[in-house]
Order: C-alpha cells, then sequence, then structure tokens
C-alpha cells in the first residue's frame, strides 16, 4: 500500500493491456485499456478500461466494472467513477450492490466503500434475504443494515407487504418506521398510516397519527394505536372508531383496550355504541366487554336511545349481549317511551330487554362452576352464543322486564306495581304484584292488571283477581267503587266509556236528583255488571246480570260503614306526581 505525503492511500494500477498517459493544461491522466485491475484500501476493482488522474488520486472506470472486497461486497456497474481520499463512488448504468445476503439493483448511485453507505436517486430495489424493497430514492447502510425509501415505496414479505411514501427499514432487525402516508397488509390486517413503528419479528406495531387497522370482522380507527399482532393486544387512544362488521355497530370512545385472541376489551371516556346504522345508540362512560362471547358490560350515565321504538333507557350500568340482544339495566334505571303529546317514564330497580321468542329459554346459570368456589349467578342470555343471532330480515319483538318498586308516570297515567312485563310491539304492560294504576279521575287496583296502549294513550285495563276500581265523585269523601274477581276497562283518548265486571261483581254509584245533586248511594251485587259511562266520567247506564241485588240509601242516611265497599283504599301517597320523581336517583 503506497501513501502520499498529507498520508492518504494512493489508488494502484496492479494491471492494464495498454496504459497511455496525457499531460495538458486542463487534465493530468493516464488511459487505461484492457483487463484493467485496481486495487486500493482493502478492495479489487476490475473493468474494460480506465482514466487514472493520479494527482487527485481519483480514477473513472468504464465496462463491466466489477468491486470485490475481502469481506464478501461486491459491486458491479457499466460506469464507476471513484475518489480515493474519500473512499466514494459514483455509479451508473446497471448499478449492484451485493453485501452479504442483501442486493441493491439501481440505475444510478452513490456509494462508499469504507462505510457502506449508498444512496440513490432513480429508482431502486434491495433484496433481502426475505424481503424485497423498490423506490423512486433511497439509501443503504451495510453495516447498521439500515434503509431508507421515499416516493413510490413497495415491501413485499412473506409476512406482510407495504404501499408507502416514505418509511425506513431495518434489514437486521426487521423494523419498519412510517414517515408518511402507508399501507401495511399482514396475513390478518390492513394498515394505513402516516407515522409508526412495525415489528415483524415480535408482532408489534406503534402508531402517533390517526391509523385505521382493518380486518374480516372490525376497523379500528384512532389518533394513537399500540397494537402485538402475535399476542392479540392492541389499544387505540384518542377519537377512537371500531366498526364491528359483523354485528353491524360502530363503538366511538377516547380509549380502547383490546385482545383479538381472548375478545376482551375495554373502552373508556365519552363511548358511544351504534347499532344496525344508528337505530340504537348508546351512550356510557365506560365499557367492559369480550367479544367473543358479544357480552358487554356499560356503567357511568348510561343513556340507550332506539329511535325505531321511540325510546330512551338511562341507567348507571347495563349488561347486554350483542347475540341474542338480550340486556339488563341496573343501577337507578328509567325508561322513557316518546310521544310528542304524551310520553311516558317508567323506572324499576332493574330492567330488562328480551326478544318475546326468547323469553323462554330465560335462566339463572352459575358464571364460576369452580368446584368449592362461591356461584356467581347471571342470565344465560348475557352469555348466549352465535346461534341466537337474528336472521336477515327477521323482526324483533323485544319485551321489557321491570322487577321490583316499578313507577310509571305519563301525563295520562300513573302506576306502581313490584314486576312489570311492557311487550313493545304491542304497546301492552303487564303488571303484577298488587299493582295500582291511576288514570284522571279513577283509581285501580289488582293482583295481576294488563294494560293495552296505542301512542301512549289508554285504550284497555283488564285487572285480573280482587280488581277494584275508584272514581272521584267532585266531592270530597265521596267514591264511585266497582269490584270483581275480574275488571276489564275500556277508554277512549283516555276517558273512560266503558266496565264489564266478571264474577263477584259489585258496585257503589250515587244517584242524583233533577238539580244534579246527589239524592243517594245506589249498592249493588251481580254475577257481572256492565257499566256505561257519559262525558265526564258520569255513569250513562249500569246493566246487572244474573242475579242482581241492589240497596238504595238516601243521602241523609249515608255513613262510613255504608259508603264504602270492602276492598276500598285510596293510595294517593303512593301515586308517582311527575316525571321528575321517576328520573331523579
Amino acid at each position: 500500500m503506497e501513501f502520499d505525503s498529507t498520508g492518504l492511500k494512493i489508488i494502484k494500477i496492479s494491471h492494464a493491456d495498454t496504459v497511455i498517459g496525457y499531460n495538458d493544461n486542463q487534465k493530468n491522466y493516464q488511459s487505461l485499456i484492457g483487463s484493467v485491475i485496481i486495487e486500493h484500501d482493502g478492495f479489487t476493482m476490475t473493468c474494460d478500461s480506465a482514466h487514472y488522474y493520479f494527482n487527485n488520486n481519483s480514477i473513472e472506470t468504464y465496462g463491466n466494472v466489477n468491486i470485490s472486497k475481502a469481506n464478501g461486497t461486491s459491486a458491479h456497474a457499466d460506469f464507476i467513477k471513484y475518489n480515493g481520499n474519500n473512499n466514494t463512488t459514483y455509479m451508473q448504468g446497471n448499478v449492484q450492490i451485493i453485501d452479504g445476503e442483501n442486493t441493491l439493483n439501481t440505475e444510478e448511485l452513490t456509494y462508499n466503500i469504507k462505510t457502506k453507505i449508498g444512496k440513490y436517486y432513480h429508482s431502486g430495489t434491495i433484496q433481502t434475504k426475505e424481503a424485497t424493497i423498490s423506490s423512486e430514492e433511497g439509501s443503504y447502510n451495510g453495516y447498521s443494515q439500515q434503509t431508507y425509501f421515499k416516493k413510490n415505496v413497495f415491501v413485499t414479505d412473506p409476512e406482510y407487504t407495504i404501499e408507502s411514501k416514505e418509511l425506513t427499514y431495518n434489514i437486521k432487525t426487521k423494523v419498519v418506521k412510517i414517515l408518511d402516508e402507508s399501507t401495511i397488509i399482514t396475513n390478518n390486517n390492513t394498515i394505513k398510516s402516516k407515522s409508526g413503528t412495525y415489528d415483524s419479528k415480535s408482532g408489534q406495531a406503534i402508531f402517533n397519527t390517526r391509523t385505521s387497522i382493518e380486518n374480516e370482522d372490525q376497523i379500528i380507527v384512532g389518533n394513537k394505536i399500540n397494537f402485538n399482532e402475535k399476542t392479540g393486544n392492541a389499544t387505540a387512544i384518542g377519537k377512537v372508531e371500531i366498526t364491528d362488521i359483523k354485528n353491524n355497530s360502530k363503538l366511538f370512545a377516547n380509549k380502547v383496550d383490546y385482545n383479538k385472541k381472548t375478545g376482551n376489551g375495554k373502552a373508556t371516556d365519552n363511548i358511544i355504541i351504534e347499532k344496525e346504522n344508528g337505530k340504537n345508540t348508546l351512550y356510557a362512560q365506560e365499557a367492559i366487554f369480550n367479544k367473543i362471547v358479544g357480552y358487554i358490560r356499560i356503567t357511568g350515565k348510561v343513556v340507550i336511545i332506539d329511535t325505531e321504538q321511540k325510546s330512551i333507557l338511562k341507567a348507571n350500568m347495563v349488561e347486554m349481549n350483542e347475540n341474542s340482544n338480550f340486556f339488563i339495566a341496573s343501577q337507578n334505571p328509567k325508561l322513557i317511551t316518546v310521544n310528542e303529546k304524551d310520553s311516558l317514564f317508567m323506572r324499576a330497580d332493574t330492567m330488562m330487554n328480551i326478544r318475546k321468542r326468547d323469553l323462554p329459554k330465560l335462566k339463572w346459570v352459575n358464571a364460576n362452576p369452580q368446584k368449592n368456589e362461591k356461584p356467581i349467578w347471571v342470565y344465560n342470555l348475557l352469555y348466549a352464543d352465535s346461534t341466537f343471532r337474528n336472521i336477515e330480515g327477521e323482526e324483533d319483538q323485544n319485551t321489557i322486564i321491570g322487577n321490583h318498586h316499578v313507577k310509571i308516570f305519563s301525563d295520562s297515567l300513573q302506576a306502581i306495581c313490584d314486576s312489570i312485563v311492557y311487550l313493545q310491539s304491542d304497546s301492552m304492560f303487564k303488571l303484577f304484584k298488587t299493582p295500582v294504576v291511576w288514570s284522571k279521575n279513577q283509581q285501580g287496583n289488582a293482583d295481576t292488571m294488563y294494560l293495552k296502549t296505542a301512542n301512549n294513550q289508554l285504550q284497555e285495563i283488564n285487572f285480573i283477581g280482587n280488581s277494584f276500581l275508584i272514581s272521584l265523585t267532585g266531592y270530597e269523601g265521596y267514591y264511585e267503587q266497582i269490584g270483581g274477581n275480574y275488571i276489564n276497562a275500556y277508554f277512549n283518548k283516555d276517558d273512560l266509556y266503558k266496565v264489564h265486571v266478571n264474577q263477584n261483581a259489585e258496585s257503589i254509584y250515587y244517584g242524583k236528583d233533577d238539580d244534579g245533586k246527589f239524592s243517594g248511594l245506589n249498592k249493588s251485587e251481580s254475577s257481572e255488571i256492565v257499566i256505561l259511562f257519559k262525558e265526564g266520567n258520569e255513569i250513562k247506564r249500569i246493566s246487572f246480570i244474573e242475579d242482581p241485588k241492589q240497596v238504595f240509601i238516601p243521602i241523609d242516611k249515608i255513613t262510613n260503614d255504608n259508603k264504602y265497599l270492602s276492598q276500598f283504599h285510596l293510595l294517593n301517597d303512593k301515586k308517582p306526581k311527575s316525571k321528575f320523581e321517576i328520573l331523579e336517583n
């Protein structure tokens, strides 16, 4: 190895068939022709011909130029210009760099033989053992194995493909760093992002700008997404949107954690869940879910809006299943059935929604069947599998069931009971366990009660067992009363117009004189009684069927002992006074 006076290594010409020297005012060089061999700083260069500029220690080589180093690195081009002072080359025409298992192909390249750093600006391709990367611009570092690509970047790997505007790729670690708009397609996902890293070895991906991840089941979008394809763990932060393709639903939140393998997930902060293209919308603060079994537990100021049924459900906690559409609301649940003229408000300790066809299937099951472990009893429909899904085009007939301390309020109707079944499709309420209902100036109670409505207006009430109906007369302490085993009351625009009493029928109503003043009390008994009312709930006609018995008591003979039937009991203290009584916590 020869050095000049400054200590720089001088290019050595080992062989040339012909050497011609040129010395003029512009250039001093040697023209080397035929089987040229050049050596410098640990590498050998061969070519068909060359111009050697010995004054500045550089050389231009032409035709079948090849460079080889002892460490296995080699290069090939039609033309190479080499500077021996800084080991840099400019290569042109069919350029190829072979560095171990990595090959770079391009038409034009700057390359430092010593640092093994190369850059191209007019399209190039790098082929590694597993991946092929092409771009319009790029750079390669043979020591760090770090590469950079820009403009029309394409990465092909057995495990994924990438189309990008700009990225870096480390051949050794297989870590991709996204620097601009990119699409990553793996076996399971299609990822679109502008910034982030993807490690195909570990499966870890971290994206720092708004990113979408799409697979056959769902689409996840967030301002930041961190996920691992191998473990299935994923975290999305900032205006998160998850579209569930299979269940036709969307989830919006500020943060979502999810594991695709286990199906477990958690969404927090400003949650919105839309189902069936907005027919049902849910609002909450936190949701814990399992996508495999379809279970969701929602907490924190939960609101569920059903535009089809025109209803709003509010609660502090709701558990539901996406397969069966079953849910149970607890912690102050309230149901509002919206109507422009008269909305209906209902509350209970718990409320559940169940399809009519699933009613026979509902039962308690132990969610903790481990031996010697305390059982955890839950409704089986919360963990219903995919066999419970609706058939396309099949209509749901939903039923709302409320249990314990049930209260109902609307302008035209108020009621209380221990439990209630509300058939939304039929607008029918079934009240159980000592129900009481109030409508305008009537109070009714029985063992069981069916209320039929239309547009939140009362149409019919069926009183079943120990039935009793009280009507105000306009005079304090005087009430018209009807009792029997069964009473059917019929309404028109919330006004009572007919009552049919069946079995053990009895009644008290007041007769009036020509001046409209009470003349006395009629107390009657019969197997059946049919009463027709005129406007203002005054009796128009009364008919007694089978074995009627009747007693008339003059007004001056009426006492507290004879003006009440045995079942009479005013319950105004239990009557819901306003919608605010229903809505308060």
